[in-house]
């Protein structure tokens, strides 16, 4: 393609990107090309009620906390990997107290409100030693010797934050250690408990001793000074981050990754989000955490019965969506950049170098139907494009399609690892789909049709704990349930992960999980519903595309 203006002709070279997937390794786009819809403004406000970004994977969490920290000039990244909290999980007082019923959600909730309140005092005071540290809390004493309840809040700092200068993972070790060992002293009054313990295991405990183990383990964690804490919050926002023009951030990003096992993961998060809601009284103080979607889900269903409302929650979840003109605005800008670095400032946009149409379809309708609606879908399949596209002018038709078949089954093993926490076997249910119509009826996902994929393909391991491979052996092993049971557990996995929508009736719309947030319920899917399979999947599963 000849440059206007310039007497140059593009040609796309090696390794040509308009970016990458993660956006913590997107400098060289993510700044230049970022475009707002306001979500940055609304993180940026502290007086808005939103801190939780919640999005589906490549939706533009990160890069929305990356432009905050840009922004921003008092900003504290503090990263899940950073706390040590294997300590937490690793300790055989507080597993001891948990596996015999106690609830320890007081104390996790105390744990992060103990961990971002000295983060905050820590770098606003620049305390980097025990001298900055000391003359610190000797200051706030003497500022408040008639305030018994800010001398208190000064009496925690000093008790529970020993060392405010190193690293956040000290204090974590810091105030367990001091929970584990007013817990254990609690054991010391009964001999046969105390043995037991030393054992290692509260399978030998009777009612009687689990009960009290419960009832003095709760009687130490009610105590564990949730006053002096409170009163702390209410000594940083009346005296310490009172300045209405100075605004502090922190951030919390990739909780999704193995910064702790799962079962504390999803109490540990829950508190969290609990905290962050406490945190709203410090005004001029926003904590601010990404959340993909499913994991927010997850933390739901698995800390329910502890209390954990949702609906109490919705004000502080900023949802990521993307529009189809937002999204070809974000794509524009990152095609442009890539020219410009070599021949112009002429601003190029991505129909230039592409086709015009593909199968009679528009490029930029066909772009944005084989993604979620979101960067990184948009991102990825235009990279597959450039990649084959070396020393070549402009796209064609042809490196589209071969481009398509590579994108395709890379967004199938994306899935696998993005689901594979909650569906272990989701690769395996997306082969139930192999070479069907792009539409088909749920009636016709029979028995008959997908036998030899139960038995050579799903049932590869009946033990796995995979709620469809669960739901088809109680169906077809013992004999518990209809088939149609199983066809719906199929179907919610399909459906939850985004390869399949549902149109459960003629005067329904077509429901696809990232972009409504209805949920497949057994009485809306009948036999004569509609699935339809998402074009992104259609070159992998070998799909027959609608006439």
């Amino acid at each position: 393609m000849d440059i206007k203006g310039t007497g140059a002709t593009f040609r796309f070279k090696k390794n040509d990107v308009v970016g990458t997937a993660e956006a913590e390794f997107d400098d060289e786009y993510l700044f230049d090309c970022f475009v707002d819809s306001g979500d940055l403004a609304t993180l940026c406000d502290c007086k808005s009620p939103k801190r939780i970004i919640v999005g589906r994977t490549g939706a533009g969490k990160s890069a929305l906390l990356r432009m905050l920290q840009a922004r921003e000039e008092n900003v504290i990244q503090l990263p899940p990997e950073n706390l040590a909290l294997n300590y937490l999980a690793n300790s055989e007082v507080i597993r001891f107290f948990e596996d015999a019923g106690t609830n320890l959600d007081v104390f996790y909730q105390l744990l992060w409100r103990h961990v971002l309140a000295v983060e905050l005092i820590k770098y606003k005071y620049k305390i980097k030693n025990e001298i900055s540290q000391r003359s610190f809390l000797n200051s706030l004493a003497q500022l408040f010797l008639r305030d018994k309840a800010k001398q208190a809040a000064v009496d925690y700092l000093r008790t529970w934050g020993e060392k405010f200068w190193n690293e956040t993972e000290y204090r974590v070790k810091e105030v367990t250690s001091k929970l584990e060992d007013q817990l254990k002293a609690t054991l010391s009054g009964s001999a046969s408990i105390l043995a037991k313990f030393e054992a290692g295991s509260t399978r030998s405990l009777t009612e009687e001793e689990r009960l009290e183990v419960v009832n003095r383990g709760s009687r130490v964690v009610n105590q564990v000074q949730i006053k002096a804490l409170a009163d702390v919050l209410k000594l940083l926002s009346d005296d310490v981050f009172s300045d209405p023009l100075e605004s502090y951030f922190i951030t919390i990003d990739d909780l999704d990754t193995r910064w702790v096992e799962d079962g504390l993961k999803y109490k540990l998060i829950r508190a969290l989000i609990e905290t962050i809601k406490t945190f709203r009284q410090v005004q001029t103080v926003k904590v601010i955490v990404a959340l993909r979607i499913d994991l927010l889900q997850r933390v739901i269903a698995a800390t329910r019965d502890s209390g954990f409302q949702s609906e109490k929650y919705e004000s502080m979840y900023l949802k990521i969506r993307w529009s189809p003109n937002e999204l070809i605005e974000l794509i524009n800008k990152r095609v442009s950049r890539l020219v410009q670095q070599r021949y112009t400032t002429k601003a190029i946009r991505l129909d230039e170098l592409f086709p015009s149409h593909i199968h009679k379809l528009p490029f930029l309708d066909y772009l944005i139907e084989r993604t979620f609606l979101r960067p990184r879908d948009a991102i990825l399949f235009v990279n597959e494009c450039l990649e084959k596209s070396m020393d070549r002018h402009q796209v064609t038709v042809h490196i589209v399609s071969e481009a398509e078949a590579a994108y395709s089954e890379k967004r199938v093993h994306s899935l696998q690892e993005e689901w594979g926490a909650v569906y272990p076997k989701i690769s395996i249910c997306i082969e139930a789909l192999t070479r069907r119509p792009s539409k088909f009826l749920v009636s016709e996902l029979s028995e008959e049709s997908l036998k030899s994929w139960i038995n050579d393909s799903l049932f590869s391991d009946p033990e796995s704990w995979d709620p469809v491979v669960k739901v088809a052996k109680n169906v077809l092993l013992d004999g518990k349930g209809s088939f149609h049971i199983l066809r719906l557990s199929l179907l919610e996995a399909l459906y939850n992960v985004g390869v399949v929508g549902i149109k459960p009736d003629a005067t329904s719309e077509c429901f696809w999980s990232w972009s409504s947030e209805h949920s497949l319920s057994p009485a809306s899917v009948k036999p004569q519903s509609i699935v339809n399979i998402h074009p992104t999947f259609w070159r992998a599963l070998g799909t027959k595309p609608p006439k």
